[in-house]
């Protein structure tokens, strides 16, 4: 494993633990205190359909009861939250992790430890580390998918590069003999 992966996961390892990621379900209130206004109209709601449901003759108590299962198992939903794990395999792919996990690799900065480790590690090339300082310069921050970015796909294009040229050339000789 090269420095740089090696520094980026330890820093996702740090947001997840920081952060509580373990990707379980858990119960969380909080959408209630976001949210009173909304929840306070879903009972509301709740409380003019069941009128509704006792009022009308054709609804047994069978409905009602059934309704109110319903009107449960939805708020019950709501207040669930997973907090999915950040990996390093999730940087740049784009596929339907994404909807579970969001693009969290755009948004979330390093942290000014692995902006340290990067710059004084002797591992790591002058001109990755200059072209490092400049997006920092420019953005303000540097965030993972920058670093992925500079270290890997980059490098990628750059070999395929040389070997389209290489290709084109060996092409062009065959051609001139």
């Amino acid at each position: 494993m090269d420095i740089i992966k090696k520094i980026l996961i330890d820093d996702i390892a740090r947001i997840n633990q920081k952060e509580k990621r373990d990707g379980r379900l858990k119960f969380n209130s909080d959408f209630v205190y976001k949210h009173p206004y909304l929840c306070l109209a879903m009972l509301v709601s709740y409380f003019f359909v069941l009128i509704l449901m006792y009022l009308t003759p054709y609804f047994g108590s069978g409905y009602m009861i059934a309704f109110t299962v319903f009107f449960v198992l939805m708020s019950a939903i709501l207040m669930m939250e997973i907090k999915p794990i950040f990996r390093f395999e999730d940087i740049g792919v784009l596929d339907l992790r994404v909807c579970y996990n969001g693009e969290w690799f755009f948004s979330r900065a390093l942290s000014a430890q692995a902006i340290e480790e990067i710059l004084n590690s002797k591992n790591i090339s002058d001109e990755f580390k200059l072209r490092f300082k400049h997006i920092i310069s420019n953005k303000g921050e540097i965030d993972f998918y920058d670093v992925y970015d500079l270290a890997y796909l980059q490098k990628k294009s750059s070999q395929s590069n040389d070997l389209s040229t290489m290709a084109t050339l060996a092409s062009t000789s065959a051609l001139g003999r």
